[in-house]
């Protein structure tokens, strides 16, 4: 797969929050530069040096994505740093820190190209949380001095992408692994795991270690988070038809796809709507 292949892959998904209604002074995303857009969905955080506050115990659904999260305590300076791997259930996020405001930047990956940025493997990661020198040697504290050093996010953005594109190390790119992907996405996540393997002339088994290297997850597990988020999105624009979206989305009736909505997201998908609308107050 080339380059301008997984450009494309970037620009036809686009996985969204929980919370894809909250306004621009609660939360930001800032689209990356055009060579890193096959690689990384956004930068987010604060919008401004006057908007310090997180919103404590939001909603955090599986986006298909990993993250570097840096968080900066303004006023004793002090830093917390994580790197999330892909998950595969909804949780909520803790609390700031006693209460306190932080500044928080975040570089959120697409879950099949953060594996460019690292010499590591992601095997046994998922639902974890890690020290991001784990994974990305050094770039704790280049993160940090950013955030610090640039009070808008438009800034920090524009700092880390002269980090990334350092660390971007195309050899690891693997063909299998982005066909595969690839496939999941065009068949939005409906196409059994042994028809994909069978089209891109590799053996289940093979697949199964390719993902489990380079993404943390079985190729299934992946392409059911892909269909969920593509209902989630179909839900978020409106969509209401369940019985509908049953055989677009290729679920056997609307009790599967309800299910399987409330295992990743933890509520139904009209609890989803709402909730999404009640954190914006």
């Amino acid at each position: 797969m080339t380059i301008h292949n997984l450009v494309g892959l970037s620009m036809s998904y686009h996985p969204i929050t929980s919370t894809p209604f909250l306004g621009k002074s609660e939360y930001c995303e800032i689209p990356p530069c055009g060579a890193l857009k096959p690689y990384i969905r956004c930068f987010w955080g604060n919008a401004g040096p006057q908007n310090l506050s997180e919103a404590a115990g939001s909603l955090v659904i599986p986006d298909t994505c990993m993250d570097i999260i840096i968080r900066v305590n303004p006023f004793d300076q002090r830093v917390t740093a994580n790197f999330c791997a892909i998950d595969e259930q909804t949780y909520r996020s803790h609390a700031a820190d006693g209460g306190a405001a932080l500044s928080t930047f975040g570089i959120c990956f697409f879950c099949w190209s953060a594996m460019l940025f690292t010499p590591e493997n992601f095997f046994c990661t998922k639902n974890r949380a890690f020290d991001p020198e784990e994974f990305f040697r050094g770039i704790t504290a280049e993160l940090t001095e950013i955030v610090r050093r640039f009070p808008t996010l438009q800034e920090r953005a524009g700092a880390a992408e002269k980090i990334l594109l350092r660390r971007l190390n195309l050899s690891r790119l693997n063909g299998d692994l982005m066909n595969v992907v690839s496939d999941m996405i065009l068949h939005q996540g409906r196409m059994k795991i042994s028809e994909i393997a069978r089209r891109n002339a590799l053996s289940e088994r093979k697949m199964e270690r390719i993902f489990s290297e380079n993404i943390g997850v079985s190729p299934k597990t992946l392409s059911n988070l892909i269909r969920y988020q593509l209902v989630w999105q179909e839900v978020a624009r409106g969509g209401t038809d369940i019985l509908d979206m049953v055989e677009k989305y290729g679920y056997t009736d609307q009790a599967h796809l309800l299910n399987d909505f409330r295992f990743r997201h933890g509520m139904t998908p009209a609890q989803a709507l709402q909730n999404a609308h009640l954190e914006i107050l």
